[in-house]
């Protein structure tokens, strides 16, 4: 700091009040029910642009912003880990399922009796393993709803004619 900015911070401190700082001492009083020192309003006022543009102000902003950078840089990386997580859960599940799919169906116990399927039975026999295979690796979509329209105004020709 040089001798001239110290000299002009001495002379601001040393100088009087001027109206603005009484006011402004005043409105802070009415808003918030606090008297503040009308000498400590004079600084604050005077000084406030000097002290946001000092180099220690200028640090602490700095750091400020790393800090603030740092957070959300973290706050990502926990996002991700937890996205891959959620991706690794789904995908073993999706793998057991595959796999259980992929197991021959348990055979049934020989019935005693062996007769002729009839044309019913036969309709409503279960179905053969690659059918199934084929329905549970088949995705179901949903099917898409109705498109719906809006009804055009009429013109405003038409409307004139029929009141007439």
């Amino acid at each position: 700091m040089s001798n001239t900015t110290k000299k002009t911070y001495e002379q601001r401190a040393a100088s009087e009040p001027t109206q603005l700082h009484k006011d402004f001492a005043d409105w802070i009083y009415r808003e918030t029910g606090v008297r503040p020192d009308l000498k400590s309003v004079q600084l604050a006022v005077s000084l406030r642009m000097d002290f946001q543009a000092s180099e220690d102000n200028q640090k602490s902003l700095t750091a400020r912003k790393a800090a603030a950078a740092k957070k959300a840089a973290d706050a990502k990386a926990a996002k991700i880990a937890k996205a891959k997580a959620t991706l690794a859960k789904l995908q073993a599940e999706i793998a057991a399922e595959e796999t259980a799919a992929d197991q021959p169906a348990e055979k049934p116990a020989p019935a005693a009796k062996k007769t002729a399927p009839s044309k019913t039975s036969a309709a409503t026999a279960t179905p053969t393993r690659k059918a199934t295979a084929k329905a549970v690796s088949a995705p179901v979509t949903p099917k898409a709803p109705a498109r719906r329209t809006r009804r055009t105004a009429t013109p405003a020709v038409a409307l004139t004619a029929t009141k007439a």
